[in-house]
């Protein structure tokens, strides 16, 4: 079947929401007034009241997860014959699966053509070298023989990441060919595939944007501060996703420049609907990868600038780009995760949390918890809020489990 576009004059009227966490779209689809089918990885307890079919996939491995999202799919399709599918993270890396899956419904957004060209990172960057952007340098290795050869060339330190991953999963950091050969066995050990990329490492701030393309134009809607690895939310890995803060307070010239480097990559990809590119800013902004999919920050977006960016979704699709709105808040937001197994407590007595489990679900150790999401007028008081909901959940989360023992 044929993706969305210009000839379909009106809004759907059921959407199909695929992906990891899917809470978000869901919020929007339902504030437009939609029917809305939900697969997701999280029973969160807004989905779950809100959504008007829900499925929840198993805690598996990355491969059969997808799988599992594409079987869902085809019987929710089955079950209910929504008019469009939309993906949110975690589907981006298979678009063997999408290419399956639009031959049954309606794709809102990308097809299986752009997040190939978006995943393949070598040849991503070999487009942004063409447009001028900068990058790390990145080689996509078979073997650790390969990768030793391939690091000498980069020079350390460097990155390794998997071909297939999300939420900084699996990537490791290396200072040695030693280091090296560690993280690759560890790699090679652990996943379906036999290549992986070695990245130059840089050291900056991380930084995303949000975009809307119609397939040939585009226009950034924001800059956002990405949050990594820190240590106050308990995530557990060194290049975990943990939040994003809106607006990223870098100086006018690297905005500028982030702004037109995301614009113009995201036209020369042909891109549709909603897409995030992510950057390192060291001495320049460096272009680290394009998500070709509605983003993580997209309620953070929708608070920030008063919209709601799934109309504003559809809206390209139709090759509609509205000028961009002016920053009406900040908005920050942080994931929480569990330091050890925990039974959740009622969190939804909280101001300003989301993606909140239901009380007395089980979370393993380092799996995400909750969100806080926090807005304000002043970006270092939004900030400082948020950390304070932080401190305030984990209080409870742990007072509440040595209550028990």
């Amino acid at each position: 079947m044929k993706n969305y576009n210009d000839s379909d004059s009106n809004f759907t009227s059921s959407l199909l929401v695929v992906g990891v966490n899917t809470r978000p779209i869901v919020k929007s689809a339902k504030d437009l007034g939609l029917n809305v089918i939900a697969i997701d990885c999280f029973e969160d307890q807004y989905i779950s009241k809100n959504s008007d079919a829900l499925y929840i996939t198993e805690k598996k491995s990355k491969t059969s997860r997808s799988e599992e999202f594409l079987n869902l799919a085809r019987e929710a399709i089955d079950s209910y014959s929504p008019d469009f599918a939309i993906f949110s993270s975690g589907i981006e890396y298979f678009p063997e699966k999408v290419e399956k899956l639009e031959k049954e419904v309606k794709i809102a957004g990308n097809g299986p053509e752009q997040f190939k060209n978006c995943m393949d990172e070598e040849k991503l960057f070999n487009i942004a070298e063409s447009l001028g952007i900068p990058h790390p340098k990145t080689k996509r290795i078979e073997d650790r023989d390969e990768a030793i050869e391939k690091a000498r060339e980069i020079c350390f330190p460097l990155l390794v990441k998997p071909v297939r991953r999300g939420g900084g999963v699996g990537i490791g950091y290396v200072e040695d060919e030693d280091g090296l050969i560690d993280v690759c066995t560890n790699l090679l050990s652990n996943c379906d595939r036999t290549d992986f990329y070695i990245q130059e490492y840089i050291d900056g701030i991380d930084v995303s944007a949000s975009i809307l393309s119609n397939g040939d134009s585009a226009e950034c809607l924001t800059v956002n501060e990405q949050i990594i690895g820190a240590k106050k939310l308990d995530v557990p890995r060194r290049f975990g996703y943990c939040g994003n803060v809106i607006p990223y307070s870098g100086n006018s010239e690297t905005v500028s420049k982030i702004e037109n480097y995301s614009e113009v990559i995201c036209e020369k990809l042909k891109l549709l609907g909603s897409n995030g590119v992510d950057f390192v800013v060291k001495d320049k902004p460096y272009l680290i990868e394009v998500n070709p999919r509605l983003q993580n920050t997209m309620d953070m977006v929708e608070l920030s600038l008063g919209i709601n960016l799934l109309k504003e979704h559809f809206k390209s699709l139709r090759e509609e780009l509205n000028e961009t709105s002016p920053i009406l808040q900040c908005s920050a937001k942080l994931i929480v995760y569990s330091k050890e197994g925990i039974k959740v407590p009622n969190l939804a007595t909280f101001p300003d949390v989301v993606d909140i489990p239901k009380t007395g679900s089980f979370v393993k150790e380092g799996e995400p918890i909750c969100s806080v999401l926090k807005t304000g007028s002043k970006r270092e008081k939004v900030i400082e809020g948020a950390y304070g909901l932080v401190k305030k959940i984990q209080e409870k989360i742990y007072e509440s489990k040595n209550s028990l023992t």
